[in-house]
């Protein structure tokens, strides 16, 4: 199947994603056959205010989402030379989660940012993490850096749930971000997603031939002009700023960046000048498909996006690292 073609089908699925997080909802008078009049032609209805005030932002916040966290777990995986490699299995979400909920309930934290708390967050638990598994500078152990991972995932999110005993009128919001709930989603939420996505996108085809090399191992890297050492950083830097913006705007989605890389791999080849879009791509589908999903399963009402990402993850992991323990 030409390359071309399987981009054409991909972008198809992700817009029909798209349409379908739009035209989904509690009001039965927006369908499918209308949901882009009422973008597009301003009629003062109720409708129109639901697709374009709630569904809108909701849906780009998703797709932008999606877009980070692929594009991190791909960066992830060609650093770490790991399959199994993610935001979230190396701690790195769980991390910038806390950044969030400590920005929010100690004092002098809560003028920050909550986007530089969270890349805080992100890229201290990643600095730890990958201290663990042997630094950035030699080869690490992949089994060392998994359980590093888990380990500082699980301790930042025990802190994540420890902030609910500090400040009771915010444990009701912590609760629902930590859940990824997306359905109070709002334009100024979505915005600085553009920015980060359109930025991690870049950077991330800039280090497209980097990430090849350093699949060649270390030696090979050096001796065809790439410093090992400088791709690894910046590429973990990347993971960390992407994942941080995305769970200052929508919570800690798991799994994404775990999933999307191995499917688009399967289908699209190794080399990442050809990932790095169809990844972000997928990433923007897949999310946009468990939004739509988080609003039919209970309906008419909803579940948070991080439970139904974790629901399609959670299972995906395990396949993956028995595939990849047959494979050794």
């Amino acid at each position: 199947m030409p390359l071309a073609f399987r981009f054409t089908l991909l972008a198809a699925a992700v817009l029909f994603a798209a349409l379908l997080s739009l035209t989904i909802g509690q009001r039965s008078d927006v369908g499918i056959t209308n949901v882009l009049q009422l973008l597009f032609v301003n009629d003062g209805s109720l409708a129109r205010s639901a697709v374009v005030d709630l569904r809108l932002p909701r849906m780009l916040v998703a797709g932008l989402v999606g877009i980070n966290l692929a594009l991190a777990g791909l960066a992830l995986q060609a650093v770490t030379r790991n399959p199994l490699a993610s935001e979230s299995v190396l701690g790195i979400n769980q991390g910038a989660a806390l950044g969030v909920a400590l920005g929010l309930v100690i004092p002098g934290l809560i003028g920050v940012n909550l986007d530089v708390m969270a890349i805080i967050g992100a890229v201290l638990a990643g600095v730890v993490t990958f201290s663990i598994a042997g630094g950035l500078g030699g080869r690490l152990d992949s089994m060392r850096l998994i359980l590093a991972g888990v380990t500082v995932g699980a301790f930042s999110f025990a802190f994540v749930r420890f902030t609910f005993t500090l400040e009771d009128n915010l444990s009701r919001l912590v609760l629902s971000w930590t859940s990824a709930d997306i359905s109070s989603a709002r334009f100024d939420q979505a915005l600085p997603l553009v920015f980060w996505a359109a930025g991690g996108f870049l950077v991330s085809i800039f280090m497209a031939h980097s990430f090849n090399i350093l699949a060649l191992g270390d030696g090979a890297s050096q001796g065809l002009g790439v410093d090992p050492r400088r791709a690894r950083f910046i590429g973990a830097m990347l993971a960390a700023v992407l994942t941080g913006a995305s769970v200052a705007a929508a919570g800690p989605v798991m799994f994404v960046g775990l999933v999307m890389p191995h499917l688009c791999r399967l289908w699209f080849g190794p080399n990442h000048r050809v990932l790095v879009p169809a990844v972000a791509l997928g990433g923007a589908g897949l999310v946009l498909t468990a939004d739509v999903v988080s609003k039919l399963v209970r309906f008419p009402y909803e579940t948070p996006l991080g439970i139904i990402c974790a629901l399609i993850g959670a299972p995906y992991f395990l396949y993956a690292t028995l595939r990849a323990k047959n494979m050794a």
